[in-house]
């Protein structure tokens, strides 16, 4: 009975993925993705993200812009803090299960333990329609995790619900709100 239920849970959240997956793909065909102004993929010299300006279009006539100074990309080798507009390949270790370690590189030296985290910002023409997280999980087990956002209508801080990302595929979060950027962590991987 217990068997029966996991697979309709996983059978469910299936169908919502693809659901998902339907739906930003019907966004209008003039739809695009919105890059800030540092390179889509970052060039890592060490773990710390170099100074850039952060953008965000908001409508035709309003827009965001904010100086982001130097800061890391991992906090205690665990919590990995994302701006729109990135593109980041994160390797990891696995220990027990937990993955920890996180490290932005460059390049995908090693496929089986390195994530790709994309957050963008989808518009149409210079309005603001929605942000996307896209993550792989390289890993052959379920991957889970925790967000939490930074929303640009109140600077605040919030957690938010993400799914778990299955194995070996790529996953993606959409949100309606403009978010400047998402903290990940609590990385780990279940059967």
């Amino acid at each position: 009975m217990k068997q029966k239920l996991n697979g309709i849970k996983m059978l469910s959240l299936l169908v919502f993925t693809f659901v998902l997956l339907f739906l930003f793909l019907l966004q209008p065909l003039n739809a695009q993705t919105i890059t800030t102004n540092q390179p889509t993929v970052q060039t890592v010299n060490s773990n710390k993200r170099q100074p850039f300006q952060l953008k965000l279009l908001i409508d035709d006539s309003k827009s965001f812009s904010l100086p982001v100074n130097e800061t890391d990309y991992v906090i205690n080798d665990t919590i990995l803090y994302i701006f729109a507009g990135e593109k980041l390949f994160v390797e990891s270790t696995l220990t027990n299960n937990r993955v920890t370690k996180l490290r932005v590189v460059n390049e995908i030296k090693d496929p089986s333990k390195t994530f790709v985290i994309d957050f963008q910002q989808k518009t149409t023409g210079k309005v603001h329609q929605m942000m996307s997280l896209t993550i792989s999980n390289p890993y052959n087990k379920q991957l889970r995790y925790k967000a939490m956002m930074n929303l640009l209508q109140n600077n605040k801080w919030v957690n938010t619900s993400v799914y778990p990302v299955l194995p070996n595929i790529k996953a993606i979060e959409m949100w309606q709100a403009p978010i400047t950027m998402l903290a990940l962590g609590s990385f780990e991987l279940k059967d």
